[in-house]
């Protein structure tokens, strides 16, 4: 008999969920964000058979930014409760730029000052 087994670990992100039209729990602007989930799984003939390291992420669109948030509120939200989103439950953010609170222009994560319109930032 003749057997090939393939196998492997692999990591998938997959969004979760889109809200649009809420209020950002980081900037407080209007905009929207995804829900995404990502996990590491170990796979025989390309069928996923376990699953660890399960973490959930916010993006936001307005502010632009990567955050982790609580298993707890993740797998709320992955189940369809109506989950509004916290400053709280945000445990790490990875700011990619900044937005100026005036003139609501995209600046630089090192400036300290808006280059538009003068605005300490």
């Amino acid at each position: 008999m003749f057997f090939i087994g393939i196998f492997g670990v692999n990591t998938k992100t997959e969004p979760v969920k889109t809200e649009t039209a809420v209020i950002c729990p980081l900037c407080e602007r209007y905009g929207r964000y995804e829900v995404l989930k990502a996990y590491t799984y170990f796979h025989i003939f390309f069928i996923p058979i376990w699953r660890w390291n399960k973490r959930y992420y916010i993006k936001t669109h307005c502010c632009d930014v990567f955050s982790e948030i609580d298993r707890e509120t993740g797998e709320r939200i992955e189940a369809g409760e109506a989950v509004e989103i916290e400053k709280e439950q945000i445990l790490d953010a990875y700011i990619s730029i900044k937005i100026c609170p005036n003139c609501h222009t995209k600046v630089e994560p090192n400036f300290q000052y808006c280059p538009h319109c003068g605005t300490r930032l």
